[in-house]
């Protein structure tokens, strides 16, 4: 393999001079640098990167954690970090977490042993241990509602409370009042209890709830251990055999697809027995039988949010600071009024 004494010889340049060219740093002349690509082509040199990074003390890469790759939520927002990264000259090591808090520290082990200039952590499990972590190395990072930002924490904060609220809202609207709420979490984790973003949404829909108190509205909750799609199905066999409810709101949009078979399965018809809305709006969403409603998590503006702001840490030395992302209920087939009730359709989008 070629080295950077053979580009320089052949370019005829100085080492630091391919080295910025490498870097693309923009401090060599065009005509120079036009030269030093030349040269690279033409003895086919491939930097080594990793005596680069050794040199400088960081790299050009930022480290991804989130909990399951399977989840189209987690793969869409993967795609759009990297996206933005590569943008501005950055790599992704994505790592997956499988919902184990050990897996999380582990990943976070070898991103700082590969000395990841900063780590965006969007996984629904936490654990203190792994912000000691990152902060006894003074690792910038991004998290998902962890607490108050500091100096090299930043905290995401999605407003999953505003859009189960317009979720039940919705359903109210429309005539129903026997509302299911189905929770879904991890095998082996005690129904949830460890998961932030189980526990935000729970309590959200407990919170929606309430508000509606006076109109009769009733809630109805099931929960049941296991992957997505199966526990949503789990979830809605065993809702039918001890509730009545018109209206079912999932947890996320994979237990949701559950419960479309499920209601299949006994014979009743989406929307027109049971309507059924999702959580995080998908790309499968608009592509079920019949199209899901489901609860909005922009995934362009999180993986924009998230980029930019370990870029700000990493480049221009600034403390951690609070975001705040929206929520939005995008109406699709999968809603109407109860049997019992009459009332316009149409698909649209609630704010």
């Amino acid at each position: 393999m070629a080295n950077i004494y053979q580009v320089a010889k052949l370019a005829k340049v100085s080492t630091a001079t391919v080295s910025a060219v490498v870097n693309n740093q923009d401090v060599v002349e065009a005509k120079t640098r036009k030269r030093v690509l030349a040269a690279i082509k033409q003895l086919h040199y491939q930097p080594n990167l990793y005596a680069s990074n050794l040199a400088r003390g960081r790299t050009r890469l930022l480290g991804l954690v989130v909990s399951d790759i399977a989840n189209p939520f987690f793969g869409e927002l993967a795609h759009v970090i990297q996206q933005e990264a590569l943008a501005r000259g950055y790599e992704v090591l994505l790592a997956t977490t499988d919902f184990s808090s050990k897996r999380l520290i582990a990943s976070l082990k070898q991103m700082i042993g590969m000395r990841a200039a900063g780590v965006a952590i969007m996984t629904s499990e936490m654990q203190k241990q792994a912000l000691e972590l990152l902060r006894s190395h003074h690792a910038p990072a991004v998290f998902e509602d962890v607490g108050t930002a500091d100096r090299h924490i930043s905290n995401l904060r999605i407003d999953y409370e505003g859009g189960i609220l317009k979720a039940v809202r919705y359903l109210v609207d429309l005539g129903h009042r026997n509302i299911l709420f189905v929770k879904t979490y991890p095998v082996g984790d005690e129904r949830g209890i460890n998961f932030f973003s189980i526990r935000q949404r729970f309590e959200a829909f407990q919170a929606a709830i309430k508000s509606f108190k006076a109109l009769g509205v009733s809630p109805q909750i099931v929960t049941y251990g296991g992957p997505g799609p199966l526990a949503g199905l789990g979830a809605i066999r065993k809702a039918l055999s001890q509730s009545r409810f018109t209206a079912a709101v999932a947890i996320a949009d994979p237990p949701a697809l559950g419960i479309l078979r499920g209601l299949r399965e006994a014979g009743l018809s989406v929307p027109r027995d049971v309507s059924v809305i999702g959580f995080d709006n998908t790309y499968l969403c608009e592509y079920l039988n019949p199209p899901l409603t489901s609860v909005n998590i922009p995934r362009a503006l999180v993986g924009h949010l998230v980029v930019e702001t370990l870029l700000r840490m990493i480049e221009n030395n600034e403390p951690g600071r609070e975001l705040h992302v929206e929520t939005e209920l995008i109406v699709r087939e999968s809603t109407a009024p109860p049997p019992n009730k009459r009332a316009n359709r149409g698909t649209r989008r609630h704010s």
